[in-house]
């Protein structure tokens, strides 16, 4: 493989640099270098001048030149490098030695030769010296000093032969390192361009695959240095290009697929893309669209030369940025699409070919699905009734119409009564069919042209025009109600139930829909508070009671968590001993502002506001407690309503009450009405059973008010009958009363259940219902309703203390 080309110079430009550093260090160490030899001559000489001196001095004083000249030239045989040897004394006399050759002579001290100073030695070198044929060389010059005196001057001349092949070895040293240093320098580069080359290549194939559209291509991860950086930024451009030419495939997929027609014009208003939606739209090939002009494909839509004119002037328009408008295209004379025409104006610096785009949606059937909502807008899903917005619609015609030409109106607003017990117990779907029903019943007794609508809920109204008057309008309202007394039949289940209706007349109870509206409200609630199944017609003294009913159950709903309700506990006595075992726990309500509000007041508002469950949960639970905390063993009787029964968790919640407070459940009475025990045919039946297989005593309330079905209760798992105040009120001298409680008695012997007399205020009801074998009595003639501490005050007396007899009857109604 070839060398790259940067390789070769950086091969060049590395050795000519590396040489020349080199020589120029070589330059600057030269003198350093050259001093440092001359102070090895120098040391030389000194070594040799001492060693002579030492042998020589004692000759030198005593003027011995005999035995100097002899030494000095064993030495001077011994030593070549050693020209000449010269003795100067301070009194000119001089010994110069050559080789073989010596003389004595007096010499003028001032000659360069035989110069010295004062200092310890001297070196110098000097040329043109002639001695021995050699014509440089280095003078060393020494004091010479014999016995503590100065006798002159000791010199050698010292040859520079060696000092020149040093030099010259020190020439050819550097040369050897500088080649060496280049060679070892060149071969790391070598090794190393061979991998950087190897990687360079690499990356260059990466480059040109990339180039070459494989965009899956990418250089080598473990490049070094430099090469690292530009693989990774190769790397990561090639990743981030390939992602953007994913987005764009996706994106000219999703172009391609979508449903949606999308046309891109250039700057000039040509067309230079369509998607295939546009040609299955059109039904016309893709190649018959580049090139087309505006104007031709907004006249190919069919659309207008006016909105034509008003498009091109948008576009034209230079703050233009998108514009919208819906079409109609049609096919043929039976198939037309309805189109939202978007135009969106591309950014020319951006897109160079694009000047704007179109698309077009298919909004063929959204239009379809507004008209026939328009159409299902005014009908109710459920009943296919009218809904709320129809009624306010026509309540509003109805009345504008009336004003007009002072015609009558009526206005019906119904509520279903239970509606919601029979919801929650037996679930929204069979509630549904119920209201179904129970729409189609309310129309059957109006006249077609009456309109019947639905409001939400169970809520249902009438409107009525051309009658008024009070007693068409009952007869009216006596129809739907009559057609309420049929059972309805859902889901094998046989359901009663009635309607609640209030009414109102334009003029007389309001002049706006809304007024009338609100009245109708206020009537109906007045017919659910009067006992339901009925009608009423508005009055203004409704509104105070209806303020009533509504700052009553506020305060209820307030008083439920605070001590404004409480319990009172009245006892049963047992006249065939005197012992009280029963004692029933009655609700009491202490209103901040009202003061005492008796139970027949606020127990319909519970019921009717949905609270009754709420209270019913708070009475068993503080009974369990109170049983817990009294000393002595009692059984308590409670009251259950029927809305209690239709929840679904009732008995888990009873149970799981009593094994919080570990008590056994016959020390609790369950009472319920007899509407509540024979209503909707038998439906509680299974849950009484449940009740009475868990332990807790049942017992009727009230009996004798309810018109019951005397073989239907014998199917009853009852304990105890209650035997309604009303008739203990008119023992014993009422003969048609007394035989009807005869009965009563008798059949609850009959079928082993026990009898209490309700109410008994005077000792000629107690000594009656004693002798007919009714042994159990609760009345004012023995004890009133009393608080816990008192009751158990009572309990631990073990006495009866009876209440005067001329005691006035309470109008208490025990609950």
């Amino acid at each position: 493989m070839t060398r790259p080309t940067i390789f070769r110079h950086l091969f060049i430009r590395v050795a000519v640099i590396l040489l020349g550093i080199n020589l120029l260090f070589s330059l600057v160490l030269m003198p350093i270098y050259k001093d440092k030899l001359i102070r090895m001559i120098a040391i030389q000489g000194e070594t040799f001048a001492n060693s002579t001196i030492a042998a020589c001095g004692e000759a030198l004083y005593t003027e011995d030149y005999s035995f100097i000249i002899s030494y000095v030239s064993k030495v001077l045989q011994k030593t070549p490098e050693i020209i000449f040897v010269t003795f100067t004394s301070n009194s000119g006399q001089v010994i110069d030695l050559t080789g073989d050759n010596w003389s004595v002579k007096l010499s003028d001290i001032s000659q360069d030769v035989l110069q010295a100073d004062s200092s310890a030695y001297t070196i110098a070198h000097k040329k043109d010296i002639n001695v021995n044929g050699t014509e440089q060389a280095f003078i060393f010059s020494k004091p010479l000093t014999i016995s503590g005196l100065d006798w002159g001057t000791f010199t050698l001349g010292i040859s520079d032969e060696e000092y020149e092949s040093l030099l010259v070895s020190y020439f050819r040293n550097v040369a050897l390192f500088s080649v060496l240093l280049v060679i070892i320098t060149l071969l790391l580069l070598h090794g190393s361009s061979r991998n950087l080359g190897h990687q360079l290549s690499v990356l260059r194939k990466t480059a040109s695959e990339l180039a070459g559209g494989n965009l899956s291509a990418r250089a080598p991860s473990d490049a070094i240095g430099e090469i690292s950086l530009l693989a990774t930024t190769l790397n990561g451009m090639a990743e981030s290009l390939d992602e953007n030419t994913r987005s764009l495939r996706r994106l000219a997929s999703l172009v391609e697929d979508t449903n949606d027609s999308i046309i891109i014009f250039n700057n000039k208003n040509e067309i230079i893309y369509v998607n295939s939606a546009l040609t299955r739209l059109l039904r016309l090939d893709e190649n018959h669209f580049p090139g087309m002009e505006l104007f031709s494909f907004l006249s190919y839509l069919k659309i207008g030369r006016t909105k034509q004119r008003n498009i091109i002037s948008e576009i034209s328009d230079k703050d233009f940025h998108d514009w919208s408008t819906d079409i109609t295209y049609s096919i043929s004379s039976n198939q037309a699409f309805h189109l939202t025409m978007r135009i969106e104006k591309f950014d020319i610096h951006e897109v160079e070919t694009g000047g704007f785009f179109i698309i077009l949606t298919d909004i063929t059937r959204r239009k379809q699905l507004e008209h026939e909502l328009e159409t299902l807008a005014y009908v109710d899903k459920l009943t296919r009734l009218p809904n709320r917005r129809y009624f306010i619609d026509r309540m509003n015609e109805a009345v504008e119409e009336a004003e007009a030409f002072d015609s009558k109106l009526t206005l019906f607003f119904m509520d279903i009564d239970n509606f919601k017990i029979i919801n929650d117990s037996l679930g929204h779907e069979v509630g549904d069919m119920v209201l179904t029903e129970a729409g189609w019943r309310i129309q059957e007794a109006l006249r077609s042209d009456d309109t019947v609508c639905r409001l939400g809920g169970d809520e249902f109204t009438a409107i009525i025009r051309g009658v008024n008057d009070f007693d068409t309008i009952s007869r009216v309202s006596e129809s739907i109600l009559k057609n309420f007394e049929l059972p309805f039949y859902v889901q094998d289940h046989e359901l009663r139930t009635s309607a609640s209706i209030g009414i109102v007349t334009y003029p007389n109870d309001g002049l706006t829909t809304k007024e009338l509206i609100k009245n109708a409200d206020t009537a109906m609630y007045a017919a659910k508070k009067g006992g339901k199944s009925g009608f009423r017609f508005f009055s203004e003294d409704m509104h105070q009671d209806m303020r009533e009913y509504l700052d009553i159950e506020s305060s209820l709903r307030k008083s439920i968590n605070s001590t404004g309700l409480h319990l009172v506990y009245q006892p049963f006595v047992n006249t065939k001993n005197n012992k009280i075992d029963h004692c029933e726990a009655l609700l009491r309500w202490d209103h901040p502002e009202r003061g005492m509000i008796p139970p027949g007041k606020f127990i319909p508002i519970a019921e009717q506001s949905g609270l009754i469950k709420i209270v019913g949960e708070w009475v068993f639970d503080q009974v369990c407690k109170q049983i817990k905390q009294w000393n002595f063993d009692i059984n308590v009787s409670i009251n259950v309503s029927g809305t209690e029964l239709a929840d679904r968790n009732y008995i888990d919640r009873l149970h799981s009450k009593l094994i919080e407070y570990d008590i056994e459940p016959y020390r609790i009475q369950l009472e319920f009405t007899e509407h509540v025990l024979v209503s909707e045919e038998g439906k509680n039946l299974p849950l009484l059973n449940q009740l009475k297989r868990l332990g807790f005593q049942l017992a009727v309330d009230d009996f004798g008010t309810g018109f019951s079905s005397l073989s239907y209760i014998s199917e009853l798992p009852i304990d105890i009958i209650k035997i309604d105040k009303s008739f203990i009120n008119r023992l014993p001298d009422d003969r048609k009363t007394v035989a009807v409680v005869k009965s009563i008695i008798s059949l609850a012997h009959s079928l082993d259940i026990k009898t209490i007399g309700e109410g008994a205020e005077n000792i000629n009801q107690v000594e009656w219902l004693n002798e007919h074998d009714c042994k159990l009595i609760q009345g004012y003639y023995f004890h009133r309703p009393m608080d816990s501490n008192k009751f158990e005050s009572l309990i631990n007396k073990r006495k009866i203390s009876s209440i005067s007899n001329n005691i006035k009857p309470a109008n208490n109604t025990n609950t």
